[in-house]
């Protein structure tokens, strides 16, 4: 074999194993279509998790206003409809919340029905409603160890997650001031409407209020301490300004159905100030407003103690004249010194549970009253005279005759 026969037969055993490895080089092959199916789904599941994550970002809180405790967050199901709303309790307190019917509704066809409440799972019946035709306010009483208050209706609308802010025609806010008067506020309080499409900040204080900023964007409601006794007028003042050049801001303050003050702007940056009286029930024919005492004894105008002096005087005195007569005398003379005991109550546990201590004989006795009859002038006469001798021999001969006998031991020791 000469050497170009050589060179030759090397080059083709050359070629030859290029080409086997060409050939032997593993072809990808398509995916079969059990793996492009499961590759479809862990996209959707992928674009799931990022859409529910956007939503949930996207979710408007309702107005609310807290006491005794800090709301932690809200969470809304929309299979379920349910509003989960955590919180942290300082104790005894309440939760009044404004839930919009484009958040969450409950009906039985056209017909409004109740919410279930459930207060760390376990369903609660003693709340308040005050049904509006835009939104519906639920009150709901907590306690020391609840820490979830779960709000269940019939239906969740998604549209309220995604709020644009559009500019609210004016007819439409006269009607939602027209509505809100139209709502019971608890004695003693007043409530201050914002109304706007922009960023805000301001200023409340009134009579039995502190003195409190707030910032928001677009509509908004206060609950505010708003009082007025015999001895001492009450008064509310707010300051409020417009964080941006454009938009509008409208305030005003209602109380017993009454405007008592309003005023708006659309300037750049523009600032509005209202202010002036209560005009709480003190002094009305229905007997005044809610018992300062014991409501700052017990925590809350809701509580059980309070309600049945409420309804004591509703249901049983101011039916007829001498009851409403007696309800008048002692209005006068209570509101001399319950305004500065309640504050007190307020400023001191110790001091709290002291008149609770004192005043529990006192209410003790009043539930008599709740299994009597009471229907004549006659009626009200007796028992409130065997009332008024009861109390007093509890509270003064009582006391007095036990002090002369112990006086009377420790002298003959």
């Amino acid at each position: 074999m000469n050497h170009t026969d050589l060179v030759l037969r090397i080059i083709s055993n050359v070629r030859g194993f290029y080409e086997d490895r060409v050939y032997l080089t593993p072809v990808i092959q398509p995916p079969s279509v059990n793996v492009r199916v499961i590759v479809i789904m862990l996209f959707l599941v992928m674009v799931g998790t990022f859409t529910s994550t956007a939503f949930a970002q996207q979710f408007k809180e309702p107005d609310y206003e807290m006491h005794g405790g800090e709301v932690l967050g809200f969470a809304l199901d929309p299979e379920t409809a349910t509003l989960t709303i955590l919180i942290d309790p300082q104790g005894k307190g309440e939760l009044h919340i404004t839930l919009p019917r484009n958040l969450i509704d409950a009906k039985d066809g056209s017909e409004d029905e109740d919410f279930i409440v459930l207060i760390n799972g376990l369903e609660y019946y003693f709340f308040d409603e005050t049904i509006t035709s835009s939104d519906r306010t639920v009150t709901i009483p907590f306690g020391r160890f609840n820490s979830e208050i779960s709000i269940m209706g019939t239906q969740v609308f998604s549209r309220e997650l995604t709020p644009a802010a559009t500019v609210q025609p004016q007819q439409q806010i006269e009607n939602k001031i027209i509505s809100e008067l139209g709502t019971e506020i608890p004695d003693g309080k007043a409530k201050l409407l914002i109304f706007s499409d922009t960023k805000w900040s301001g200023a409340l204080q009134a009579s039995g209020f502190d003195y409190t900023e707030v910032t928001g964007q677009r509509d908004k409601s206060i609950i505010f301490g708003c009082e007025t006794s015999i001895i001492r007028e009450g008064v509310f003042g707010a300051r409020f300004q417009k964080m941006t050049d454009e938009g509008y801001l409208r305030i005003v303050a209602i109380q017993n159905q009454k405007i008592m003050d309003q005023s708006s702007t659309e300037e750049r940056m523009g600032e509005i100030i209202i202010n002036g009286n209560c005009v709480s029930g003190f002094g009305s024919g229905s007997g005044g407003g809610a018992c300062l005492i014991a409501t700052a004894t017990f925590g809350s105008e809701l509580a059980p103690q309070v309600q049945q002096l409420r309804e004591l005087r509703d249901n049983k005195l101011l039916q007829t004249n001498s009851g409403s007569a007696f309800m008048s005398g002692f209005n006068q003379f209570y509101y001399l010194f319950s305004p500065t005991i309640a504050d007190w109550e307020r400023e001191s546990p110790i001091f709290k549970e002291a008149v609770k201590l004192t005043i529990t004989p006192l209410l003790t006795s009043l539930s008599i009253l709740n299994y009597v009859d009471m229907d004549s002038e006659s009626e009200v006469l007796g028992y409130g005279i065997s009332l008024i001798l009861l109390n007093i021999g509890m509270y003064f001969a009582a006391p007095a005759l036990l002090i002369t006998r112990l006086n009377k031991r420790f002298k003959g020791l």
